[in-house]
């Protein structure tokens, strides 16, 4: 009975180990993917200017598949020509960008598929930009089929405006369902 008791304490003990070892490599594929996703915004690179375009066809590598069903029903029920909720590069949360200085990526782990992730950077040249023009991004990051994508990204860095991207979609599609002419303007 003693020697069970021991071996069961042990196998426990042992075990926790495991699961810090687990979440540490969770952290570092999580940060890992945040990397490859600003990779496109670097300045200097070749894919500067590029982004990753949120309506294209890459998106599926980087967003996760209910975000990007809620930005395609968005644009849809915006119609042709209307200009659909999210109308600004989510990533980098800004329209006009040279390239991503200063990035910061602290990623924390929720649970083995979720993860939270403050991500600051600036994407202006700093000799060219006030010093208050830092992003300040919340990025909640969720596994697809085993592999990392964005669930949401909430900007923070004006905390009077911060809403998230998913729940802007989710609101624009609510106020289109309940006034659909307000699609045709």
């Amino acid at each position: 009975m003693r020697a069970s008791r021991f071996c069961a304490i042990a196998l426990f003990a042992l075990g926790f180990p495991s699961c810090n070892l687990l979440r540490g490599q969770d952290a570092a594929s999580a940060e890992a993917f945040l990397v490859s996703v600003y990779s496109h915004y670097q300045h200097g690179s070749r894919k500067n200017h590029s982004g990753i375009d949120f309506y294209g066809r890459e998106a599926q590598l980087y967003f996760h598949s209910s975000l990007l069903a809620l930005e395609r029903a968005d644009v849809k029920a915006n119609g042709p020509g209307n200009v659909p909720a999210i109308d600004w590069d989510p990533i980098c949360a800004c329209q006009d960008w040279h390239g991503v200085w200063d990035l910061k990526i602290e990623v924390h782990i929720e649970s083995p598929q979720q993860a939270g992730a403050n991500v600051s950077f600036a994407v202006f040249n700093p000799k060219d930009r006030p010093a208050d023009e830092t992003s300040k991004l919340q990025i909640t990051l969720v596994k697809e089929h085993g592999e990392w994508r964005i669930y949401d990204i909430l900007d923070k860095s004006n905390p009077k405006f911060a809403t998230s991207v998913r729940k802007l979609l989710e609101d624009d599609l609510a106020s289109l369902r309940s006034n659909p002419s307000s699609a045709k303007h």
